[in-house]
C-alpha cells in the first residue's frame, strides 16, 4: 500500500513509461550481419560496452566502434548502429501519457533511468510528443545515468536524486520494473512499487488518482 504522505513520483523510463523491444534490437543488428548475442542477460546489468555508455564513460563514437568489433562487421556505419540500437525502445502507450500527465498535476514527476546519449536523443527526439505537447516538460527534473556517471541499483545515485531535488525519500515514490533497483530505492528510504508490464497505470489510478 502506497501511503498518502508522498510528495514526489520518480519514474524509470526502460519498461515503465516505454518498453523495451530486445528481440527487435537483436533482429536489426543480425540485418546488419551482426551474428553475436549481443543480450546475454539484460543489457545495463552487466560489464562491458553496454555498461559503460549507459555510464557516460564511453563515447556514442567509441560505442560504434566497439559494436563493430564485438560483431565483426567492420563496414557498418555509426547511423546504422545507432538505428539498430535505437530499435530497442518501444512505444510508449497512450494510457501511460495520460496517468503521467494527470499524476504532474498533483505531485511534482522526476524520471530516473538507467540510458545513454544515443538512446535519450532518440527518445527525446521521437518519442516525448503525446497530443502535439512534450511530455519531458511535465516533469521536475530528469535523472539520466549517462550524465551522472551513476548507474541504478548504486545507492549513490538515489541520493543524488534526493539531494538534487531537495526532495526527502520518505515523501518520494519509486517506480521501477527491477527489483534490485527497488530492493535499494528502499533501503534508501523511499516508497517503492514494483511495475510489471506497466501494471503502475492501475495501480497509481486505484490509490493516487
Amino acid at each position: 500500500m502506497i501511503h498518502r504522505t508522498i510528495k514526489n513520483i520518480v519514474f524509470d523510463l526502460g519498461g515503465v513509461i516505454c518498453d523495451l523491444l530486445p528481440d527487435r534490437c537483436l533482429s536489426e543488428f543480425r540485418k546488419l550481419g551482426c551474428e553475436a548475442d549481443i543480450f546475454p542477460q539484460q543489457y545495463s546489468q552487466f560489464d562491458g560496452i553496454f555498461k559503460q555508455i549507459d555510464r557516460g564513460t564511453i563515447s556514442p563514437a567509441e560505442f560504434c566502434d566497439a559494436m563493430r568489433q564485438k560483431c565483426q562487421v567492420p563496414h557498418i556505419t555509426n547511423q546504422q548502429i545507432f538505428d539498430a540500437w535505437n530499435s530497442l525502445i518501444g512505444p510508449i502507450a497512450d494510457i501511460r501519457f495520460e496517468t503521467i500527465h494527470s499524476l504532474s498535476r498533483h505531485y511534482n514527476i522526476y524520471l530516473l533511468s538507467n540510458t545513454n546519449h544515443i538512446h535519450w536523443t532518440h527518445i527525446a527526439s521521437n518519442c516525448m510528443n503525446f497530443k502535439g505537447e512534450n511530455a519531458l516538460l511535465w516533469f521536475s527534473r530528469l535523472f539520466l545515468s549517462y550524465e551522472m556517471h551513476l548507474e541504478k541499483p548504486e545507492p549513490e545515485i538515489f541520493k543524488a536524486v534526493c539531494h538534487t531535488a531537495n526532495i526527502n525519500a520518505s515523501e518520494s515514490l519509486f517506480i521501477d520494473d527491477n527489483m534490485d533497483n527497488i530492493v535499494s530505492a528502499s533501503a534508501t528510504g523511499f516508497q517503492t512499487l514494483h511495475s510489471i508490464g506497466g501494471d503502475w497505470v492501475e495501480k497509481l489510478t486505484g490509490q493516487l488518482l
